[in-house]
């Protein structure tokens, strides 16, 4: 469980998002491509992806280094999707660039307890290796997600009008009650269904 703490002054900053995070629809899809459930609804996006990936020569960095880090349903490291993510792909992946090396040995830690890490996962703590990893990230984003923007863009508008109208009728409380059903608002907390427990609060 993930608790993340509101004061005042974070529920006044609480906005809806314009746009997808680059990072985090790479995780998602990541985790698309490993489930069956629900896969003729993505029918489409998964042959087109899985063409493309083949296509471009993506299919070995897809099966050693992209699925094992982001395992479906699990614990994944967090500095694989930093906040400035929400600002844009290389945004995102200047932050990841920059993590420190402690923290993602941390995290590598953590993934290898809850998890199972692969064995080269520690060389992230290098720079030199992450920057190859970034490369990969860029690769995959262009094949696997962005031919899909328009449709992942369609979706937000979709989820920031109906967000909206529990903002207008509730504030920032009525939106944040409505997120279900991963997500819990129990005032001044909201609680987000997570691998491990850890207690935060907002960016």
């Amino acid at each position: 469980m993930l608790r993340i703490h509101f004061n005042d002054v974070d529920l006044a900053r609480t906005r809806l998002a314009p746009a997808p995070d680059p990072l985090f629809e790479i995780a998602a899809s990541m985790h698309r491509l490993q489930s069956s459930r629900g896969r003729w609804a993505y029918a489409g996006w998964y042959r087109t992806a899985r063409r493309d990936l083949r296509e471009q020569g993506l299919e070995r960095a897809l099966r050693g280094v992209l699925v094992p880090l982001y395992p479906r349903a699990a614990y994944f490291p967090d500095f694989l999707t930093p906040a400035t993510g929400a600002d844009g792909l290389e945004a995102g992946l200047e932050t990841l660039l920059a993590t420190p090396a402690r923290r993602v040995e941390e995290e590598i830690a953590l993934f290898d307890r809850l998890i199972g890490a692969p064995a080269w996962a520690g060389r992230l703590a290098e720079r030199g290796a992450r920057q190859e990893f970034v490369g990969v990230l860029r690769a995959y984003y262009a094949a696997a997600v962005v031919p899909q923007q328009e449709r992942i863009q369609a979706r937000i508008e979709a989820e920031r009008a109906v967000r909206g109208r529990g903002l207008l009728h509730g504030g920032v409380e009525g939106m944040l009650a409505g997120l279900g059903p991963m997500l819990r608002w129990r005032a001044p907390v909201l609680e987000v269904a997570y691998p491990r427990q850890t207690e935060d609060r907002p960016v």
